[in-house]
């Protein structure tokens, strides 16, 4: 049994974001799952999804490391697979979800291929915007390392990184500590020619917006006509 997890609060994103996320994973994953949604609202969310309190992952009152619940759902929960509500599968994950996870920290995420490393990231590195790793899909098994870390250190980690994705790449990604994703399973909508490529795309704008990237960022709900009836093809999967 394969356990996914998302998570939900505020009203960014509403409960079709969770339902069709469910849809595809069921749709796209071959082998018996679970489905839990972390979340401060409920409402509107199929049956079959299980849902918890996201409180339940907030040992620290912060704003400045946001999403940082996705680490402290690792300490609640010995494996699992994670994924952002503003990501669309699009093809057959079974065999990617069951690979094995490696690495010092006990989880596997994105590395964002679809950025020059060197000029877009180790141009900025230091300045605080720089960031070539991505938790918008994450598989982690026995984390405790990373877990710990993370509370020994908590205070300076909330001092010094604007986001859990930076405090990754600079604090574990530079001491490969951390593996990543084949680079045929994830592609960005915004960053490539507004198109879905590979197996699972990513429409994660706020991490375009904070990067000052020009022209528009799509969201899933906004993207091209065929991509939003593909996405909503999975309200009922």
């Amino acid at each position: 049994m394969t356990d996914f997890f998302t998570l939900k609060w505020g009203d960014k994103y509403g409960p079709e974001y969770v339902n069709r996320l469910y849809g595809s994973l069921k749709t796209h994953y071959h082998l018996p799952f679970t489905f839990t949604c972390y979340t401060d609202n409920h409402q509107g969310l199929r049956e079959e999804v299980l849902v918890r309190d996201i409180q339940d992952l907030r040992p620290y009152d912060t704003d400045r490391v946001f999403t940082y619940e996705k680490i402290m759902l690792m300490e609640k929960h010995e494996e699992g697979i994670l994924f952002d509500l503003d990501v669309l599968i699009h093809k057959d994950i079974t065999i990617e979800a069951q690979k094995k996870v490696t690495g010092l920290c006990g989880m596997t995420m994105i590395w964002n291929y679809w950025n020059d490393y060197d000029t877009r990231t180790l141009a900025l590195y230091g300045k605080g915007v720089s960031c070539h790793v991505n938790s918008s899909f994450v598989k982690w098994k026995n984390a405790d390392w990373l877990v710990q870390y993370t509370h020994d250190n908590w205070k300076k980690i909330e001092f010094t990184y604007k986001s859990l994705d930076k405090y990754l790449f600079y604090q574990h990604a530079r001491n490969d500590r951390l593996s990543y994703w084949n680079k045929s399973i994830c592609s960005n909508y915004n960053r490539e020619r507004l198109e879905l490529n590979n197996k699972i795309t990513l429409f994660n704008t706020s991490h375009n917006s904070h990067a000052n990237l020009p022209g528009r960022e799509f969201e899933l709900h906004e993207a091209d006509k065929e991509t939003v009836k593909l996405w909503k093809s999975y309200e009922n999967a």
